[in-house]
């Protein structure tokens, strides 16, 4: 090979490796990119954490801004869009009203409802008509282009889960009652750092809440309006200039800046509406609360019935009630077992207590808007109320896993079921005291010897918000003689039993035996069980009939077979034993050796049972 053709080979060499290299450290980029690329969370992976109230939340709201439910900012829509869409909420809605921002003919909203109450309770009424109906009928009834929905500030209180279902149904009975109508999901305005007025509010629950209705609309091809992007400042809580001091509603300014932000993300579509004739005209059957500048609108108010200008300058409306799954009543006053209670508070300072009753094997857990008291005194009356009590399934169960043999232990067991039945919370009782030792442990053990005779009646109790769930009772039986117990649970029908003997020695005897048998005979005409316990000592010197001699020689057998007792010489067995006269040692020989051989067995002596029967024939003739 000439120089110049090795040159040539060692140039195609050199690229070769250069072009290996290249293609290598490129795959190494590539991968490790994909590895340290960042998640992006979808909407049920979003951390629901709950921070402190009052720590900074402004990265707790973390909206997908890609998401195609999400409305995307638009050309302003104008005042028409505003004049065709509905607005179905709450006690902000009613705002707009009450500022003059938006007609009575735009809105189906009252002060303190949440979404149950907007799903199945009569609030929209029309001239004309006595009725009162659902906002989902009422929305058939009033043909709207598109609505907006403003619910959520009054579910506070209540599980995401729950909040959602609710939610869910309203859609879906709107939708079923006139599917011609564009839905869109509006956040719940957020709450303003100082909301003492209402210190149960959270603003981070009410982002949870907001950041599941976007993965709902999502669900259900709806579109959700980011409100909340606008109302909120820096510090993730609603700007103060929006509110009063204290409150958490909305002053006309926030609510100015949430109709432009609704104008400026608009969602236009073809009017799919067959018909806009014989619409109904609204009325309004309760004097609304408006804040302390602003009052209805004079054009409004004109068109008004008459009834509506003699009204009570202070009607509000209170309503309590029961989750639909149940779990308890409502008392207040001379009421009890309600699901339900509404009141009519024509007098800001009235007063209304009412409390949360849990049914048996239930514990209350809160009200919607947060209170977690069962009992609650409502006054100072400055809108409607609508709240409901939760109540959750607790149960607790015990069992004794225990024999009662001497030396051994009873284990008593507690098994807890619900999401608020907590070990620490966990409370033992024995013939009503508590065990104070056994406090807030599910499993309890309790040595044989430190149980004192008597009879027992073991329970637990498990506690939430100060209520109580009872557990099955155990009777446990400690006897006096045979140091035997006996156990027994009232929930069932069946019962378990234990029972144990114990063996003891003279004071100065040679050798012991025991034994602990059950008499066939006994179990056949009387269906009981019986433990039977022997214990022989001797000595070669001394012997005495006197059970409290050292040297003495004793022998004890208990068994309760009356036929046994008067075979036997009665002046003998009186000091001696209570079992087979030993006085037939002779025709009973193998019959003894069989029944020490038995006791043998089960107490695992060394002794011979030729011995036992010898050693027993010894006491019984002397």
């Amino acid at each position: 090979m000439t120089p110049l053709q090795r040159q040539a080979v060692l140039v195609c060499v050199v690229c070769a490796l250069a072009a290996l290299l290249t293609i290598g450290i490129t795959l190494t980029l590539l991968r490790r990119g994909k590895v340290d690329a960042p998640n992006v969370p979808d909407a049920d992976s979003v951390s629901s954490e709950t921070p402190a109230d009052g720590e900074d939340l402004a990265e707790h709201y973390q909206i997908d801004n890609s998401s195609a439910s999400l409305l995307a900012e638009t050309a302003d829509a104008g005042q028409s869009y505003q004049d065709e869409t509905l607005f179905i909420g709450d006690s902000n809605t009613v705002r707009l009203y009450n500022n003059g921002l938006i007609s009575l003919q735009q809105f189906c909203a009252k002060e303190g409802i949440g979404t149950q109450v907007a799903l199945n309770e009569g609030i929209v009424t029309f001239k004309k008509d006595s009725n009162a109906y659902p906002i989902a009928q009422a929305v058939a009834m009033m043909k709207p282009r598109r609505v907006v929905i403003t619910l959520g500030t009054n579910d506070n209180g209540m599980e995401v889960a729950d909040f959602i279902a609710n939610y869910t149904a309203l859609v879906q009975a709107i939708q079923a009652s006139y599917p011609y109508t564009d839905i869109i999901v509006n956040t719940i305005p957020p709450i303003p750092a100082d909301h003492s007025t209402y210190p149960h509010m959270d603003q981070a629950r009410i982002d949870d809440m907001n950041m599941a209705l976007l993965n709902l609309c999502e669900q259900l091809g709806l579109k959700f309006l980011n409100t909340a992007e606008i109302l909120k400042g820096e510090d993730g809580y609603g700007k103060p200039d929006y509110y009063t001091n204290g409150d958490i509603h909305l002053k006309s300014a926030g609510l100015k800046a949430a109709l432009s932000y609704l104008r400026t993300h608009a969602y236009t579509t073809d009017d799919r509406r067959p018909d806009t004739a014989n619409i109904p005209t609204r009325t309004l059957e309760y004097v609304s609360n408006p804040s302390s500048a602003v009052q209805a609108p004079s054009s409004e108010s004109a068109s008004e019935s008459a009834s509506s200008s003699t009204a009570e300058p202070v009607h509000y409306e209170a309503h309590y009630r029961v989750e639909k799954k149940g779990g308890g009543t409502l008392t207040s006053g001379g009421e009890s077992d309600k699901t339900s209670l509404s009141y009519t508070v024509t007098d800001a300072s009235q007063t209304i207590s009412v409390t949360a009753v849990p049914a048996e094997g239930y514990v209350f857990v809160k009200w919607s808007d947060g209170v977690t008291t069962r009992t609650r005194t409502d006054d100072k009356f400055q809108q409607n109320i609508d709240v409901t009590a939760v109540f959750a399934a607790v149960s607790v169960e015990i069992s004794n896993e225990g024999k009662g043999l001497f030396g051994s232990s009873y284990i008593f067991k507690a098994k807890l079921g619900g999401k608020y039945a907590n070990s620490d919370n966990l409370r033992w009782y024995a013939n009503g005291e508590e065990v104070k030792a056994a406090a807030g442990h599910t499993t309890v053990t309790v040595p044989v010897s430190s149980v004192a005779v008597g009879s027992y009646k073991i329970y637990a109790v498990v506690t939430y918000n100060d209520c109580t769930v009872k557990s099955n009772t155990l009777t446990l039986t400690v006897n006096s003689e045979s140091s035997s117990s006996s156990t027994s649970s009232s929930s069932s029908s069946s019962s378990s039993s234990s029972s144990g003997g114990s063996s003891s020695s003279g004071a100065s005897s040679g050798s012991t035996s025991g034994s602990s048998a059950s008499s066939k005979e006994e179990a056949a005409s009387s269906g009981s069980s019986s433990s039977s316990h022997s214990t022989s000592g001797s000595s070669s010197e001394h012997s005495s009939s006197s059970a409290s001699s050292a040297s003495a020689s004793t022998s004890e057998s208990k068994a309760e077979s009356k036929a046994e007792s008067a075979s036997a010489s009665q002046s003998e067995s009186k000091s001696e034993s209570k079992s087979e006269s030993k006085e037939e040692s002779a025709s009973s020989h193998s019959e003894s050796k069989t029944e020490v051989s038995e006791s043998k067995a089960e107490n695992d002596l060394s002794a011979s049972s030729e011995t036992s029967a010898a050693n027993t024939e010894a006491a019984a003739s002397r």
